[in-house]
């Protein structure tokens, strides 16, 4: 008589021994299973404490809510998972604030399941889930707030639901307070950079927002912020700079961008300088195009917005941005027959040195029409034109004509005519001859 059970039919066993896993995981449904009911019964333990005090999440819980997050890393799980409703559950756990740890897992957890459209509908459709997200916004727990950050960004992400967010925190009054709180008090440049992305997110989906937010606070928030993230580079500048750019689209935004001028124009100057690292024909120009696009403008929304004297003096902060743009153009016209994209920074360049000239010019006429001796100028005006001198004085024949090349490549007369008059008033022979020859 045999006292073992008979073996499973041939073929079978493989299929049985994987059919309680999640997906293509080494992870058991069960596993799950008992998971959640244990973080059910920590909250339903909670619930009835009256101890406020912050907590040690369990050690056990903690490894395997990690587990988790790192198991919804993987979009093509999620849909695995709806079975046991995780979305309720970690919901739930957004009010927990005793455990820390709980909430900033959770977060991270929900901001990955986001990702996913019938996962994030069901974020979005329920209104007390977006309050009490919006609501961590109070939090003061940085990883926590991290999270936060990404799981907001990902539902906007979303056409169909991002309004239903946008109106959520149009009527919670204390949400921008909450931002620049954190922009001026946090020393943790990941979470910056996520308050950041944020903000961009939010004021590129609503201009109403975007008028109201991009004012002198923000901005000096976000120079705050910056100075504090003396390492930020590459994709994380350039969210940096998109944001800025969105100050430039409106009234508003311009005047903080004047008020604060002379502690942003340093910014772009550490930026450009390190675009100008590289030989003019070597810049990798997609690397940084997007930046460029965004600082360009700013400076000329900058520049365009103040009375011509105004304008000249407002480089006087960073000498070294206007030469570096220069440089800027010259590389762009060097690549401009293999790299079209550089066409782009081009015409905003053009755009610029149009208005600096016409700035140049206009500011010239008035202060020449007495005399035309520039020692006589006001110093502080003659030093703003040290930048146009210093072109003039330059060995490299290449960046005066790359000057004039874009200040005159829309063939516009008027420009040309202006800075015909600049070079003959300013005795700048080099520049006059490149910029009337044919």
């Amino acid at each position: 008589m045999s006292f073992r059970n008979p073996s499973p039919p041939h073929g079978l066993d493989g299929n049985f021994q994987n059919v309680d896993n999640i997906g293509d995981t080494a992870y058991s449904k069960r596993w799950l299973f008992t998971l959640v009911m244990d973080v059910m019964k920590l909250l339903s333990e909670e619930r009835d404490n009256p101890d406020t005090s912050p907590k040690e999440l369990d050690k056990d819980i903690e490894k395997k809510m990690c587990c988790l997050w790192d198991l919804t890393i993987n979009h093509d799980i999620i849909p695995y998972l709806e079975e046991f409703d995780i979305v309720t559950v970690f919901t739930d756990c957004l009010t927990c604030h005793r455990y820390p740890r709980l909430l900033e897992i959770s977060s991270g957890i929900l901001a990955n399941l986001a990702y996913e459209p019938k996962a994030c509908q069901k974020m979005c459709d329920n209104e007390n889930f977006v309050n009490r997200v919006i609501n961590l916004f109070y939090c003061r727990d940085t990883p926590t707030l991290t999270e936060v950050c990404r799981l907001v960004q990902t539902v906007l992400a979303s056409d169909k639901l991002s309004a239903i967010w946008i109106d959520a925190i149009r009527f919670q009054a204390d949400f921008i307070e909450n931002l620049l709180f954190i922009l001026t008090s946090s020393t943790n440049g990941h979470l910056l950079i996520a308050v950041i992305r944020l903000l961009d997110a939010i004021t590129r989906e609503d201009d109403s927002l975007a008028e109201i937010w991009c004012g002198s606070e923000l901005l000096k928030a976000l120079l705050v912020a910056q100075h504090q993230m003396k390492w930020v580079q590459g994709n994380e500048v350039e969210i940096i700079h998109r944001l800025l750019y969105t100050f430039s689209s409106n009234v508003t935004g311009v005047t903080a961008l004047m008020n604060s001028f002379d502690e942003l124009l340093p910014t772009f100057g550490v930026y450009l300088r390190k675009v100008c690292e590289d030989e003019p024909h070597l810049i990798p120009f997609p690397s940084y195009y997007n930046s460029l696009r965004a600082i360009i403008p700013v400076i000329d929304a900058v520049l365009a917005s103040t009375t011509p004297p105004e304008g000249l003096s407002c480089f006087a902060s960073d000498e070294t941005v206007l030469p570096n743009l220069i440089y800027v153009a010259l590389g762009c016209q060097q690549q401009v027959n293999d790299n079209p994209l550089v066409r782009g920074i081009l015409a905003d360049l053009n755009v610029l040195f149009k208005d600096l000239v016409k700035s140049t010019d206009e500011t010239l006429q008035v202060l020449m029409s007495s005399t035309d001796d520039l020692d006589k100028l006001d110093a502080n005006f003659v030093k703003n034109l040290q930048w146009i001198r210093d072109l003039e004085k330059s060995e490299s024949t290449t960046l005066r004509e790359a000057f004039a090349t874009c200040c005159l490549n829309d063939g516009e007369n008027e420009t040309r005519s202006q800075l015909i008059r600049t070079c003959n008033r300013l005795k700048l022979p080099l520049l006059m001859e490149t910029v009337t020859d044919d």
